[in-house]
């Protein structure tokens, strides 16, 4: 099969490689698409030692089952999930996966087959094609688990910090759930116009001025209510800090190294939200088909496997041309 290796910083080769055999209670799937996330930030790195195959947004078709593995039929499709607990702790009996103590981060996307533990695959709905399929995973689940960490209520103003493509989702999602005033803050200004399209009232773009400052004057002076960071810059979160008024509550989705002063006399809350938990998957389904067309549109590229380098470039070298990108092998 083809396989894709992170072989040099901005560089990753196609290589052949054996089909993996799926061992008890796993399942081999043939990759039929696996989306490029915003976490995948190796690729402009030189390689590890040991590193294998990435993707982890992917969907296929079940191509054989392992001994026990009777869930899915063969030519089932499925969407796979990219965290796998030891099924053991108290945390995975619960269903809290992501806090298992032991989790692995499973990735194998980028090839034309994977195996997957049977218990970390979802049916894919059939109103969805492979492509959008993808966003069934990381890009509806983590802003869906965010508003469960953190729910808005009805007339709340909220900020949006970070416009790619969790950021857009968030802000579809929010604005679903009856938020008065929406702000999306980001440096280009491309992606802040595809926000405003995407029903986004109010956008700013901080490297043209301050966003706390601006989020002030848009707000009346009264602040936000309720912020989502999506930016892996510390410093981001303490603005999100500043942009919500006393009371107010933050969501962030990265963290802080240490980086963050926190001064006396603040009364906000700082809620951190990681992934999506396998029982929320029925649900973030149904919400995401009543979002159907504006989920597609979030999808800007769709490669082969044979062009994922240009798949990379475009996703984070052309970020002013490129929303979500897609890679099929």
């Amino acid at each position: 099969m083809k396989a894709a290796f992170h072989t040099g910083a901005k560089e990753i080769t196609v290589r052949d490689v054996e089909i993996p055999k799926p061992g008890p209670g796993e399942v081999l799937v043939k990759i039929s698409a696996c989306a490029i996330c915003g976490s995948d930030t190796w690729w402009p790195k030189d390689p590890g030692a040991g590193e294998g195959i990435h993707g982890h947004e992917s969907v296929g078709l079940v191509a054989e089952n392992g001994p026990g593995a009777s869930r899915f039929k063969k030519g089932e499709r499925v969407v796979c999930y990219a965290i796998q607990g030891c099924g053991a702790c108290p945390a995975c009996k619960a269903g809290y996966v992501t806090a298992c103590p032991t989790k692995r981060f499973i990735e194998n996307g980028f090839a034309e087959y994977a195996v997957y533990r049977e218990d970390m695959l979802f049916p894919a709905p059939k109103e969805f094609d492979d492509v959008t399929a993808t966003l069934l995973s990381d890009a509806i689940g983590v802003p869906l688990r965010a508003l469960r960490r953190l729910p808005p209520s009805k007339g709340d103003t909220v900020v949006v910090w970070g416009m790619g493509p969790l950021g857009l989702l968030q802000s579809i999602f929010l604005k679903s759930r009856g938020v008065k005033t929406l702000i999306g803050v980001d440096r280009v200004d491309e992606r802040l116009a595809v926000a405003r399209e995407f029903g986004v009232g109010v956008t700013i773009n901080p490297s043209k001025e301050n966003a706390v400052e601006a989020i002030a004057r848009a707000t009346g002076g009264k602040l936000a209510d309720k912020a989502y960071n999506y930016v892996r810059v510390p410093a981001v979160t303490h603005d999100a800090f500043n942009g919500v008024k006393l009371g107010g509550s933050i969501c962030t989705l990265t963290g802080l190294d240490g980086q963050y002063q926190l001064g006396e006399w603040v009364e906000r809350t700082l809620v951190w939200s990681f992934y999506f938990l396998p029982s929320e998957y029925k649900e973030n389904v149904a919400i995401a088909k009543r979002h159907h067309a504006e989920l597609k549109r979030t999808v800007s590229g769709v490669f082969p496997l044979a062009r994922i380098n240009e798949a990379f470039a475009s996703r984070f070298d052309a970020q002013d041309k490129s929303i979500k990108i897609v890679v099929t092998p």
